[in-house]
């Protein structure tokens, strides 16, 4: 009986140890390492939540408080083009993109609006990062580039 017993524990450590192991190998390691970051939008403003940013993924969460439709596009390295649905006004969306280390622009695709200020410019690295926006209208942030919304592809 005792050898039994003893069989039976030894066999349900073994079985704990392989399940909490394939439990362990199935979440990656950088899962617990995502940084949450809100991009509110108004017209026509882009503000994060953030100035600094290291490589990694990330969750971008657009919130539309303006009174137009308005969406969140990002490109940089390793990104051509991810972006959001359309967000309806009070409305929001999330995007998740993982960052390597260089420089990204943050912008509304909806035509016309990347022009009008919707476009925020981040350098991701190893801890120095930050963002930069040039525009000429007062009162808003963002660069202004010729042409339509969206990024060349």
């Amino acid at each position: 009986m005792h050898s039994i017993r003893t069989a039976a524990s030894a066999s349900l450590v073994a079985l704990a140890a392989a399940a909490g192991a394939t439990v362990a190998s199935a979440v990656p390691a950088s899962a617990a390492s995502v940084t949450t970051v809100k991009a509110v939008e108004t017209d026509f403003h882009i503000a994060l939540s953030q100035s600094a940013f290291r490589a990694g993924r990330y969750i971008f969460v657009a919130q539309n408080k303006g009174q137009t439709t308005h969406a969140l596009m990002i490109s940089g390295p390793g990104i051509k083009m991810a972006m959001t649905k359309d967000v309806s006004p009070g409305q929001s969306a999330k995007l998740t993109v993982t960052l390597k280390k260089g420089a990204y622009n943050i912008d509304c695709p909806v035509p016309g609006h990347k022009a009008l200020g919707m476009n925020v410019n981040i350098n991701v690295g190893g801890g120095t990062s930050t963002t930069s926006s040039k525009n000429s209208n007062s009162g808003t942030s963002g660069g202004s580039s010729a042409g339509g919304g969206g990024a060349a592809f």
